[in-house]
């Protein structure tokens, strides 16, 4: 999330963390944002159920929704903050999102992206894809092309920041590896339901986490 708002131009007014799941992002956002009056929204009941459990959020209003329907009037939001969610959403999300931003309102966005990798970590689990490609279908969730990124929101808009950052992990060897992306939901983003338990590797493993960072302003 500090990565995120890193050079973000100061946010007031109404804000809503879209995919906030169990408010992690939203902790941060009433503390590092606390001129904005914070919303949640998240398609996950039982995710919610921890966000509205947490005490420092308690002046947040949680909302059980999907990005391709939000429960929100027009124009009823000055910012809206995505947090490594975006890659779960179908197309229609950046409509919706355009909908409910005020003329002047800002989107700020941390997508995975899609991106070649020489990382050992990366290139097993290439390797799995291709082997089983007649059974893992490409998929929103393996994140977007650094291009599609830029066009989250249609025009017309002002893209103020646009780029692609890489975060470098090491694992003493596979089975940390596994359950770390594991944990974090991104062999199902990769895979799907049925994702590898094992990739036949030994030693340490390198594994690059290639993520987008937009901040795109409505016109």
């Amino acid at each position: 999330m500090d990565r995120l708002l890193q050079g973000a131009p100061a946010l007031r007014g109404r804000g809503l963390d879209l995919g906030c799941g169990t408010g992690f992002s939203t902790e941060v956002l009433v503390a590092k944002c606390p001129d904005v009056a914070w919303e949640g929204a998240d398609a996950s009941a039982s995710m919610l159920a921890v966000a509205r459990r947490k005490s420092c959020l308690q002046g947040v209003g949680f909302r059980e929704a999907k990005a391709e329907a939000l429960p929100y009037a027009d124009a009823s939001f000055d910012v809206v903050v995505a947090s490594f969610a975006w890659h779960w959403f179908a197309e229609q999300a950046g409509q919706e999102v355009r909908r409910v931003l005020r003329p002047g309102g800002w989107l700020l966005a941390s997508v995975p992206v899609r991106r070649r990798s020489s990382a050992s970590g990366n290139r097993l689990l290439a390797r799995a894809l291709l082997s089983g490609r007649r059974r893992f279908r490409k998929r929103t969730s393996q994140g977007l092309s650094p291009d599609a990124l830029a066009r989250l929101l249609t025009p017309p808009v002002w893209v103020a920041r646009h780029e692609v950052l890489v975060e470098r992990e090491c694992f003493a060897d596979e089975r940390r590896m596994m359950e770390a992306l594991t944990s974090r939901g991104a062999l199902v983003a990769l895979f799907g339901d049925h994702p590898p338990t094992a990739l036949d590797a030994s030693g340490p493993i390198e594994y690059e986490w290639p993520y987008g960072v937009l901040h795109v302003q409505t016109r």
